[in-house]
């Protein structure tokens, strides 16, 4: 696990390690990668069970999309800053095909 951890540099290399490090509310290292994620490996034409082989489990689903989590502070009750949440969402057709996938963030105001 120390390895992880020094490996937390801003633009780091996707690794499937990496991006599955986390306790299920935080992830802390996918932030650092999900750039090089999304430059440099194909996720357009990727089937629904290729795309839980790569990335795993998606935080939220519903038929034609996932939801993986990168940021979200909205539990930590003694944030000083207004809750940020940030997601890589992959959206399918209807023969599960990965057809889009893009990053949502969203800040509540205060």
């Amino acid at each position: 696990m120390v390895a992880l951890a020094s490996c937390h540099l801003n633009g780091s290399k996707f690794d499937r390690q990496k991006w599955s490090y986390g306790d299920g509310l935080d992830y802390p290292l996918r932030n650092d990668i999900v750039d090089d994620l999304m430059k440099n490996h194909h996720i357009k034409g990727l089937t629904y069970r290729q795309v839980i082989d790569s990335l795993g489990s998606p935080q939220r689903r519903d038929s034609l999309q996932f939801a993986y989590q990168i940021q979200d502070n909205s539990f930590d009750f003694n944030r000083k800053k207004p809750a940020h949440k940030k997601s890589l969402i992959v959206h399918f057709n209807k023969d599960s095909v990965v057809v889009k996938f893009e990053i949502y963030e969203h800040t509540d105001k205060k």
